[in-house]
């Protein structure tokens, strides 16, 4: 499947979006940029550094959990808007505290600001795709080029960040303008009246179908029935309001409480809960892995980790569009079960290098754990988005990114626990466990729900539909 294929077909708001992300995701390093403008700037020590680091981190979960009801409640483009400019006015300000610690202090609140947008970002995506279709391309082409912008943004501030460090927190915070100006200005979310004239739009063409075409019952009320491709009412229904849901921007009353519906939503919980796993997992990357190769290969280490996350970098760009067109049938929970098993094998691999020692391993090993990535991050929001309705969107992904930082932030000091009790190629072999079991609880998941879909003796709604 070619590149064009794959993200052809897309609204116009969701490509200025993502371009938006890209953009904004060159300045998007903020933990890396504490840590060198605090040691090589201020002169401060590792471990000084590493707690402002910590103290980012920990910020940024009742960030996001504030960032998905705030989406909720006064609607998730504004939400972006409003966290970016505030984010970018901070970190442009650094550029006047220089040499002082106040710049540590305010690239944390830039952090929390930051972590706001992150629940509005993937709520968006949900209410912009009416489709399953739809939302996994788009949450694809929002990976990638967020890992684009990753990749390119501390390449370039490199050459700056020692000498002209004032340099950088002006041009971060240009990028971060840039990038909610294209969202204020060409991404547009449909209104209340809008979503209205839809979905009497639907219902009528649902009258219309003939009595021989059955449509799957027992739906949550969010979901919306649409008309078959090519039709000219669809191509209405887009250009006026792509998202039709039961709460749209520019809502004046209060969220319905979430308490409920994580009551209703049981199975959803425990996604959310084993998704703490995922983010386990993938922080091996940058602490158990350099571990790794500073004790494989010494004072060459450094520069190895180095080549290894290049080789990480040009496989999402370049394995992204052939893996989303190979697992094009497989379901959200299938995709994230198959991600965990490369997980498992690509870090698990790495126990190999206690017996031979060669960089090789570690080139295979990385692009197995690559792809495991690409798995998961691309369909992990997918399965929310078919079980929650629009008015919680905000908050449940709020939830699940929460989980992520409470999965960042424990990794390190728990794997850390793992390699003083035993030794460092072990716990490869706890992470391959790891992900073998995390696979498992997705496949499970998946039975459950099939399972009791066929006991009430309907058809499948497919919720979970990749692509």
């Amino acid at each position: 499947m070619s590149l064009f294929k794959t993200y052809a077909g897309l609204s116009r708001d969701i490509y200025y979006l993502c371009l938006a992300r890209t953009i904004n995701s060159t300045g998007d390093f903020i933990f890396s940029l504490i840590t060198l403008v605090l040691t090589l700037q201020m002169g401060m020590s590792v471990v000084s550094a590493g707690i402002f680091v910590s103290m980012a981190a920990l910020i940024s979960g009742p960030g996001v959990l504030l960032g998905g009801y705030l989406s909720d409640l006064i609607g998730k483009k504004t939400i972006i808007i409003s966290g970016q400019i505030l984010s970018a006015l901070m970190i442009m300000s650094c550029s006047f505290w220089s040499g002082t610690m106040t710049i540590g202090y305010l690239l944390i609140a830039v952090m929390f600001f930051i972590s706001i947008t992150r629940p509005a970002y993937n709520a968006l995506i949900i209410q912009l795709c009416p489709e399953e279709k739809e939302r996994k391309s788009a949450f694809s082409l929002m990976y990638l080029g967020a890992n684009l912008g990753i990749a390119l943004g501390p390449l370039i501030a490199g050459f700056f960040i020692k000498d002209y460090v004032h340099i950088v927190f002006l041009s971060i915070g240009t990028v971060f303008l840039i990038s909610t100006f294209i969202i204020w200005k060409k991404v547009f979310v449909g209104t209340s009246g809008q979503a209205k004239q839809t979905i009497a739009g639907e219902s009528a063409q649902h009258t219309e179908q003939s009595q021989g075409e059955q449509r799957p019952h027992g739906k949550q009320q969010h979901q919306e029935e649409h008309p078959q491709p090519g039709q000219q009412q669809q191509q209405q229904q887009h250009k006026q309001g792509r998202s039709p849901s039961r709460q749209q921007q520019g809502s004046d009353s209060l969220p319905s409480p979430l308490f409920p519906m994580l009551l209703k939503n049981p199975l959803v919980v425990f996604f959310i809960v084993v998704s703490f796993l995922n983010y386990f997992i993938y922080m091996q990357y940058s602490f158990s892995l350099p571990l790794q190769m500073n004790q494989t290969f010494g004072e060459h280490g450094a520069a190895y980790y180095g080549s290894v996350m290049t080789i990480n970098a040009i496989s999402v760009i370049l394995l992204t569009t052939l893996v989303l067109s190979a697992t094009r049938k497989f379901t959200a929970l299938n995709s994230i079960a198959a991600g965990a098993l490369f997980y498992g094998i690509g870090f698990g691999a790495l126990y190999l290098l206690g017996d031979w020692p060669q960089f090789a391993i570690v080139v295979v090993s990385t692009v197995l754990w690559t792809i495991g990535e690409i798995l998961v991050q691309t369909n992990i929001n997918l399965y929310i988005a078919s079980r929650v309705p629009d008015s919680h969107q905000g908050r449940f992904n709020g939830l699940l990114l929460f989980v992520g930082c409470l999965g960042y932030t424990l990794s390190p000091y728990l794997t850390g626990l793992f390699i003083r009790s035993v030794d460092m190629k072990s716990v490869w072999i706890i992470i391959l466990g790891i992900s073998l079991f995390y696979a498992i609880c997705m496949v499970l998941l998946w039975y459950i729900e099939k399972n009791a879909t066929n006991n009430r003796g309907i058809e499948s709604p497919d919720y979970s539909k990749s692509v």
